[in-house]
């Protein structure tokens, strides 16, 4: 309830109520009304958002989004595995607070925040930003549980890379067509011609393929074994026991892979204290370790 008092011919209002997210006391102060009767308009207006919006008039509108994220993360968030925390500070703190951080968390608009997935669907995979996405829901999700704001209005959110379309309409190359793409790879750097004939060869997927490391491909049974993948993220297993499989590699992979191992050590010898050592298979020039995003441009 809303009580009135009369200061130096100006009326004020003061509004006690708990709040509902840390349930503590707190109250709101007003004044400067030239009559009681504007002072009992003005506080009958924040009541209604108070008791019947969730106090986002108290809460909401003053909190930015980068200090509720911190918040939920630090109470709600890490109720997960240590995998799911690392991957949610990683949202947060390279992505979403960056970007959308100084937003208050009631003024978001769905319009900004459609902006904000599509740019990162330019630089990242759709499964990236989607992980993204979730986060940040979950947040939003939360906060709508505890009537900080009203609803969640980023439900619901387009999340499609350009080439999309072009994707699912993909056919198999026929064996003429395979030819001249392996003809032309070979005309690349070793370390860009070894993706697309470990990709070509074994049918295995990036996330896969980028996460292999020398200890997974058995030269003398000619099989490389598959048991975790890795994205823009980092690496986890794979998310069902049917991905986890050997694949059987024919002499061509086998000696592709032989003559990148040959190149590996010897560039390794080359940059000598400039060369970053790193236990993935697929490296660069510099010995630094291949993503998903590096994968895509090549």
């Amino acid at each position: 309830m809303a009580s009135f008092r009369k200061r130096s011919n100006k009326w004020e209002y003061r509004i006690k109520y708990t709040d509902p997210a840390t349930k503590k006391k707190k109250e709101k102060t007003k004044g400067g009304f030239k009559t009681k009767k504007e002072a009992q308009l003005a506080a009958a207006d924040v009541e209604n958002k108070l008791f019947f919006g969730g106090h986002t008039l108290i809460t909401g509108q003053k909190l930015l989004i980068k200090e509720w994220l911190s918040e939920w993360l630090s109470v709600y968030g890490n109720k997960c595995s240590s995998r799911t925390l690392e991957n949610r500070e990683t949202h947060i703190n390279k992505h979403l607070v960056p970007n959308l951080g100084y937003y208050k968390l009631s003024e978001l608009s769905r319009l900004d925040y459609q902006k904000f997935i599509n740019e990162l669907a330019k630089k990242y995979s759709k499964e990236s930003v989607r992980n993204i996405h979730t986060t940040f829901n979950s947040a939003i999700n939360k906060a709508v549980e505890l009537e900080m704001i009203t609803h969640n209005k980023y439900r619901n959110i387009s999340i499609q890379k350009a080439n999309d379309i072009a994707h699912t309409k993909t056919n198999y190359l026929t064996k003429e067509q395979v030819k001249v793409f392996m003809d032309e790879a070979k005309k690349a750097k070793i370390h860009h011609y070894i993706v697309a004939s470990l990709l070509l060869r074994t049918g295995m997927r990036k996330g896969e393929m980028i996460a292999l490391t020398w200890n997974d491909i058995n030269f003398e049974h000619k099989t490389i074994s598959i048991t975790k993948t890795r994205d823009d993220f980092g690496e986890r297993p794979p998310k069902t026991k049917k991905s986890i499989r050997t694949i059987s590699i024919d002499d061509t992979l086998i000696a592709d892979l032989k003559r990148y191992r040959t190149w590996q050590r010897e560039y390794r010898l080359k940059q000598g204290p400039d060369y970053k050592e790193k236990k993935y298979l697929l490296i660069g020039l510099y010995g630094e370790e291949l993503t998903s995003s590096t994968v895509n441009k090549i």
